[in-house]
C-alpha cells in the first residue's frame, strides 16, 4: 500500500547511528550526520554537474540513487511526451528490452509521481500491481518496496528516480529524504548535459550546413565552368557527393531509349568499367526509381534489400567484384534524375553501414539530383549552342564570300575579259583598268586572308592586333572603295579574348559605316598605354542621332555586349552631318588579376 511521507527520522543511511558510541550526544550526533550527508551530496553534485555527456550523467544519477539508498535496483526515467523512457538502470544488466522500454505516464506509479510532483513510497508491493512495470524489474525478481522521486525543473517534471528492493523494510523515510536531496543535483546535471548536447548538435548542424553550402558553391562553380560533361559528372561523384551526402560510393545511371536499360554515366567507388551495370547492387532499386519517379532506400542489404536477380558464374571475376561490393556497401539510396519533366535516369548513393535514411537526407539527395540534372541540361544546351554557333559562323562566312570575295572576283573577271579589246582601242584607259584590276585582286586576296584568319582561332593568340586589323581593313577598303587609314601607337600582345573582341567590334563598326554612313574617309586608331588599350573608329559620314536608333538595328547592341564580355567600356558619339566615333577602352589590370 502507499504510505504518506512522514517527518524526518533521526537515523541516516549515510551516517548510521551505530557507528557512534552509546554515549554520543543526540544533538551532536544528528549534526555530524547532517554534515556528512551534505558533504557527500555536494561531492555527488560536483561529480554529476561536471559531466557533459548526457548518457554518462543519467547513468551516474541511477548509480548514486542505488548506492545512497542501499537499494538493490534503481531506474531513471525521462519524460517523453506521454511516456517515460527508461534512460538508465543500475543493479542489473541492461539488455535491449530495457533499452527500448517506454512506460505510459498515465498507467504507472512513476507517471503518477510525475503528474503530481510528489514522491511516492510503497512498502508492500502487490504482485499483480499493474502500475509497476514488471518488464523493468523482471531481471531482478520479486519486488517488495518501491520509491519514486520526481525531477522538477522550473515547475515542470522532466523525469523520475525510482528505487526498489526485495526487503519491504529497506526503503524508508531516510531513503526518501536522501533521494529528495539528490533530485535537485540530478536536475542540474541533466539540464547542463542537455544544454551542452544541444549546443554541440547546433555546432555540428552549423558545420554541416557550412559544408553543404561550400559543396553547393563548388558544384555551382563546376557547373558554370567550361569543362566537358564527363569531367563535370566525374568531379561531382568523386568530390561533391561524398562531402554533401557523406556516402562512400555514387553512381549516375541514365536510361537507354532502345530497351530502357540503365547504363552508368559516371561513378565513384564502383568497378563500373569492369562489371555490367545490371549486376551491381542497387541496380533494381535504380530501375524502380526510374519507373516510379520516387526516391527509394535500402537500409540494410542483409535484410532482403539486395538485388536478387544477379546470376553469375561462381568463379567469375564479376561475381568476385560484386560480392565484395555487397560486403562493402550495406545500404543505399536512389533518387530520380529528372530533366524538363522527363526521368532521365537515377542517382544511387552507397553507404558502408546499415543506415536509416531521414527525410532531410532524402531531400538533400533530391536537391543534389537537381544539380546533376542542371549540369546535364547545361551541357546539352552548350552543345546545341556550339552547333548553332558553327552553323551561324558558316553562314556568315558564306555571306562574306558572296558579298566580298565573290563580288570582287566577279568585277575582276569582267575587267580581265574586256582588257584585250580595250588595249587595242585605248591603251591609256586599259592601263587604268589594269590598275583597277590589280587593286581588286589585292582586295580579294586580303579578304580571303581575313576569312582564313577567322577560320583559325589560334591566329588571334599568335598574331598582334595591329596585323589582324590591317588585313581586315585592307579587304573592306578595297571592296567599299573607301579610304580607311590604320594608325597603331605603341605595341603589345593582348590576351586572345581581348583581341577577338576588338577585331569583331572593328569589323561590325566598319560594316555599319559602309552600309549607312556614306563617308569620304575612315580612320581606325589603336593605342597602347601602360595599363590600357584604346580602339577608335572614326568616320566623316552622315552621322545620326543615337537616341533615334531603331531597335531593329542590332549592330550597336552587339558591339556593347562584346565589350562587356572583357569588362571594356564602349562609347559612341555621333551627330547628324558630323560623322560618328566608336571608342573602346580596355583596362589591363582587372584581367591580370583574373588570370
Amino acid at each position: 500500500m502507499r504510505k504518506p511521507t512522514e517527518p524526518e527520522r533521526t537515523e541516516s543511511i549515510l551516517c548510521p547511528i551505530d557507528q557512534f558510541n552509546n554515549s554520543c550526544d543526540p544533538v551532536s550526533c544528528f549534526t555530524q550526520r547532517h554534515a556528512n550527508e551534505i558533504e557527500t551530496l555536494l561531492s555527488i553534485q560536483q561529480a554529476i554537474t561536471s559531466q557533459l555527456n548526457l548518457n554518462d550523467v543519467l547513468q551516474m544519477i541511477a548509480d548514486e540513487a542505488r548506492r545512497l539508498t542501499s537499494a538493490k535496483i534503481s531506474f531513471l526515467y525521462v519524460l517523453d511526451d506521454d511516456f517515460l523512457s527508461l534512460a538508465a538502470v543500475s543493479g542489473v544488466k541492461r539488455d535491449d528490452k530495457l533499452h527500448n522500454l517506454r512506460v505510459p505516464v498515465a498507467q504507472s506509479i512513476a507517471g503518477e509521481s510525475i503528474l503530481t510532483h510528489r514522491s511516492i513510497m510503497i512498502d508492500d508491493v502487490e504482485e499483480n500491481d499493474a502500475r509497476i512495470y514488471k518488464e523493468a524489474i523482471k531481471p531482478f525478481g520479486k519486488i517488495s518496496c518501491y520509491l519514486t522521486v520526481p525531477l522538477i525543473y522550473r515547475d515542470h517534471s522532466i523525469g523520475v528516480i525510482a528505487v526498489a528492493d526485495q526487503c519491504n523494510t529497506q526503503l524508508g523515510d531516510d531513503s526518501l529524504r536522501i533521494l529528495s536531496m539528490l533530485a535537485p543535483s540530478a536536475v542540474i546535471g541533466i539540464e547542463n548535459a542537455r544544454m551542452y548536447q544541444e549546443q554541440q548538435e547546433r555546432r555540428i548542424e552549423a558545420e554541416s550546413r557550412h559544408q553543404m553550402s561550400e559543396s553547393m558553391r563548388v558544384m555551382l562553380a563546376i557547373l558554370n565552368s567550361n569543362r566537358s560533361l564527363p569531367d563535370i559528372l566525374k568531379y561531382i561523384v568523386t568530390h561533391v557527393s561524398s562531402r554533401l551526402l557523406e556516402c562512400q560510393g555514387t553512381a549516375i545511371f541514365t536510361v537507354q531509349p532502345k530497351d530502357h536499360s540503365l547504363i552508368i554515366q559516371a561513378a565513384h567507388g564502383l568497378p563500373f568499367d569492369l562489371v555490367d551495370a545490371q549486376f551491381l547492387p542497387g541496380y533494381d532499386t535504380a530501375k524502380k526509381v526510374v519507373r516510379t519517379g520516387l526516391p527509394m532506400t535500402v537500409t540494410s542489404a542483409h535484410t532482403g534489400g539486395a538485388d536478387d536477380d544477379a546470376n553469375f558464374d561462381a568463379i567469375s571475376v564479376e561475381w568476385a567484384m560484386v560480392n565484395q561490393m555487397i560486403v562493402n556497401y550495406q545500404s543505399w539510396m536512389a533518387v530520380p534524375l529528372v530533366i524538363k519533366g522527363e526521368t532521365y535516369g537515377a542517382i544511387l548513393m552507397y553507404y558502408s553501414d546499415p543506415h536509416e535514411f531521414t527525410s532531410e537526407e532524402i531531400n538533400l539527395a533530391l536537391m543534389f539530383s537537381d544539380q546533376v540534372a542542371l549540369a546535364i541540361e547545361n551541357a546539352r544546351l552548350r552543345s546545341e549552342a556550339e552547333k548553332a554557333a558553327v552553323i551561324a559562323e558558316r553562314n556568315r562566312l558564306a555571306r562574306e564570300l558572296h558579298d566580298a570575295v565573290s563580288q570582287t572576283l566577279f568585277s575582276a573577271n569582267i575587267i580581265a575579259e574586256v582588257l584585250p579589246r580595250l588595249w587595242d582601242r585605248n591603251q591609256p584607259e586599259a592601263r587604268k583598268r589594269l590598275l583597277e584590276l590589280q587593286q581588286l585582286t589585292h582586295g580579294a586576296l586580303a579578304e580571303m586572308r581575313t576569312l582564313l584568319y577567322e577560320l583559325r582561332p589560334s591566329v588571334f593568340k599568335e598574331a598582334k592586333l595591329g596585323e589582324l586589323l590591317k588585313q581586315l581593313i585592307q579587304g573592306i577598303s578595297v571592296r567599299a572603295q573607301i579610304p580607311i587609314d590604320l594608325v597603331v601607337e605603341g605595341d603589345g600582345l593582348l590576351p586572345a579574348e581581348v583581341q577577338i573582341v576588338f577585331y569583331r567590334i572593328t569589323q561590325e563598326a566598319l560594316n555599319n559605316v559602309i552600309k549607312h554612313a556614306n563617308p569620304n574617309h575612315v580612320e581606325v586608331k589603336l593605342q597602347y598605354y601602360p595599363e590600357s588599350v584604346s580602339l577608335t573608329i572614326r568616320d566623316d559620314g552622315c552621322g545620326f542621332d543615337p537616341e533615334q536608333v531603331s531597335p531593329e538595328h542590332f549592330g550597336l547592341s552587339i558591339m556593347q555586349e562584346r565589350a562587356t564580355t572583357i569588362n571594356a567600356k564602349l562609347k559612341l558619339s555621333s551627330q547628324p552631318g558630323k560623322g560618328t566615333q566608336v571608342m573602346v577602352t580596355w583596362i589591363q589590370a582587372p584581367l591580370k588579376e583574373k588570370v
